[in-house]
């Protein structure tokens, strides 16, 4: 067995001596622990105090993970019991099926995720089925929760590590799956960033910028009022700036599919914030001259609620036409 029972722990442990939690002479608020969670953790802390490190202590350690699967000292404790007894391939397959179970209710659990990753760090960069394994698993877990953070940062760390295209390339179809399903799914848009500039702080290439600002501009058509499209095609003209024109354009044309479905295209911040964005980016004054017109109309009847924001826009770019009439 993997796990040691509660009943069975004086007969395992015969040999040791339980420690019990010290709360001090005079505690102020103790907390009323189940008995069973009393007992695990009364032996856990005397095998800490021995430092055994034995297949007793690896199964003692999944009691109390059970228990509290947040502790990160018993996690940490587990591992080196790993290395002691042998870190065989099996082995390793049991404790992230381990791990997996006890994340199914603790999906946020970050200590599960680094555990995953502490056993994956020895097999993963050399191991693709291992890291398609990987990949399938942390799937599973967006099925219920596609924006969980450390799964995604999971993700991204097995992507980067083993770095091999074919990952890279099956990774992004992923992510249009997802962004299909939810074209508001930020982290999905994230992960397209992610994946796109292969995990590196490096501009794209002209190819691949254009490539990247046409697939946010197909999604802003999908939904014109969903923001995640609009600030992806930003970050990418920002990358390549000869972009700049055309995306603007194509922005200006949106506005026919918002008039086509009945809807007032000047009210539309995420189109019009993008806009803005691109047309101070041309940097000229009459762009300027327009980003000042747009941001202005937004303040004043478009979107009241922002309105110390739009009007701090205002101030930035009639400070940049002046700066660029001197």
């Amino acid at each position: 067995a993997l796990m040691v029972t509660a009943d069975e722990l004086p007969t395992v442990f015969s040999d040791v001596t339980p420690v019990p939690q010290d709360d001090g002479p005079n505690p102020v608020c103790q907390i009323a622990y189940k008995e069973d969670f009393v007992k695990a953790y009364d032996y856990m802390r005397a095998i800490l105090k021995l430092d055994e490190k034995s297949e007793r202590a690896l199964r003692l350690t999944a009691l109390c993970l059970k228990w509290n699967p947040a502790n990160y000292t018993i996690w940490h404790y587990r591992r080196l019991c790993l290395h002691q007894v042998g870190l065989s391939q099996e082995r390793l397959q049991q404790d992230l099926d381990l791990a997996a179970v006890l994340g199914g209710v603790n999906p946020k659990n970050y200590q599960i995720w680094y555990h995953r990753r502490a056993l994956l760090e020895s097999i993963i960069e050399d191991g693709h089925e291992a890291a398609q394994k990987e990949l399938r698993y942390i799937a599973s877990v967006f099925e219920d929760d596609a924006k969980n953070y450390h799964a995604w940062s999971h993700r991204q760390w097995i992507l980067k590590t083993v770095n091999k295209e074919e990952l890279w390339k099956a990774e992004i179809e992923y992510v249009c799956k997802l962004i299909f399903e939810d074209i508001r799914n930020n982290s999905a848009w994230n992960q397209r960033w992610f994946v796109a500039h292969r995990g590196k702080r490096e501009a794209l290439s002209q190819e691949a910028a254009q490539e990247e600002a046409n697939y946010a501009l197909e999604q802003a058509q999908s939904d014109p009022y969903n923001e995640s499209p609009w600030r992806y095609l930003i970050g990418v003209v920002k990358e390549q700036p000869s972009l700049v024109e055309s995306c603007e354009v194509k922005a200006v044309e949106m506005k026919d599919v918002l008039a086509k479905a009945g809807r007032d295209a000047e009210a539309c911040a995420s189109l019009n914030s993008a806009r803005i964005d691109l047309l101070e980016m041309k940097g000229n004054q009459d762009s300027l001259q327009q980003a000042i017109q747009l941001a202005d109309a937004m303040a004043s009847n478009h979107d009241l609620v922002r309105r110390k924001y739009w009007a701090l826009r205002v101030s930035e770019l009639e400070k940049k036409r002046e700066g660029s009439n001197q």
